[in-house]
């Protein structure tokens, strides 16, 4: 039976794993290394703990089924994030969504921050918020077990998180359907935000820079997070808890044989799906229909649907947007059908955001 005192091969080997999909510097790798992330998710099985999967931490009940709500996520995708940060030794970081507080932990190791024997608290660079009181004090309780003192706080992480202070760097493992300006306002000129972007649908990680009159550019990215989304409630799993999504709409469909969007969009068409998702803020996007079949299935929140195939299109419900997705879906191909990564996102201090493809004079604004 393994113990304790055996994590320290099994955090080796996670590395190890982790470096085969993420080219990691030297400090990173001893963070994942002397990092022991058994003890941030207790009662986990210790060879369970060093596995490259995501650990739901938290669950909330809604309508008999239990909804994850914060989870210890996979190792590999952190270091893609963290890698993406370009952090230096001495920049200051903000984390939205402590959750375990196995992330902020390594953030820690990697700048050295204040330690359990420190008093000089004011040299803390990292700081973490999450919507969970709760969670905070588990995750500062285990984060002390290591030696890490992180400035935490309970809090809405889409609202200014530690009034008195910015940062050169912001890293969100919550899911953010749109960038809120508090991250914005909280990063210093020339500082990199890092987060899970797009919404529910089809998300991208999308990396951004703060230019000197404010606004924050960057590239979309082609690899997805799939976090849990920013949220207002502790008590509801969604980012609308006020608006739940509405039974698909199955009466009176309406055929076409215009097909808009090819039926394997999610793996031929990742930039088009990104668009969609982006603009059309569907509630699911899919290559497999409800019956198992194969095709595009697209729905929304209202329980208007889309599915297409080669030769059909059927829509139904009170609002499908059928005809803004040809619009798109037209404009796509023109442009030589771009991929995630051939798109730039440019918000801007009022909040509005902006879709470009790069190399290409076009560019749309979000409604």
């Amino acid at each position: 039976m393994m113990t304790d005192s055996d994590w320290r091969p099994l955090a080796g080997k996670l590395t190890e794993t982790i470096a085969q999909e993420v080219r990691l510097d030297p400090e990173w790798r001893r963070a994942f290394e002397q990092t022991p992330r058994h003890l941030f998710v207790p009662g986990v099985p210790i060879a369970e703990a060093y596995e490259d999967e995501s650990i739901v931490i938290q669950t909330v009940n809604k309508g008999d089924f239990d909804w994850p709500t914060s989870s210890s996520t996979k190792p590999s995708l952190m270091a893609y994030m963290l890698m993406l940060l370009d952090l230096d030794d001495e920049q200051t970081v903000l984390e939205v969504g402590t959750g375990s507080g196995y992330n902020a932990a390594l953030l820690c190791h990697r700048l050295d921050t204040a330690s359990v024997t420190s008093f000089e608290l004011d040299s803390c660079r990292v700081a973490s918020i999450d919507l969970d009181q709760q969670l905070i004090e588990t995750a500062e309780a285990r984060l002390l077990m290591v030696g890490r003192r992180p400035d935490l706080a309970a809090g809405d992480g889409r609202e200014i998180a530690f009034p008195d202070k910015t940062f050169d760097r912001i890293i969100a493992t919550a899911g953010a359907r749109r960038i809120p300006q508090a991250w914005g306002q909280q990063l210093n000129t020339d500082g990199i935000l890092v987060t899970d972007f797009g919404g529910d649908a089809f998300p991208r990680i999308v990396k951004l820079a703060k230019q000197p009159n404010g606004t924050l550019q960057g590239q979309i990215k082609s690899r997805p997070g799939w976090f849990m989304p920013l949220r207002p409630s502790v008590s509801h799993p969604r980012e609308d808890p006020d608006h739940d999504p509405q039974p698909l709409h199955d009466l009176n469909p309406y055929e076409t044989t215009r097909s808009p969007v090819p039926p394997g969009l999610t793996e031929d068409a990742e930039g088009l799906a990104f668009a969609i998702n982006f603009f059309l803020e569907p509630e699911m996007l899919t290559d497999q229909f409800p019956d198992g079949s194969t095709g595009t299935f697209i729905s929304f929140r209202d329980g208007s649907w889309i599915e297409t195939t080669n030769d059909m299109t059927k829509y139904g419900g009170s609002s499908p947007q059928i005809e803004e997705l040809e619009q798109l879906t037209a404009v796509w191909q023109e442009l030589g059908e771009p991929e995630p990564e051939d798109l730039r996102l440019t918000v801007a201090p009022d909040g509005s955001h902006t879709l470009t493809v790069y190399g290409f004079d076009r560019t749309w604004e979000l409604r």
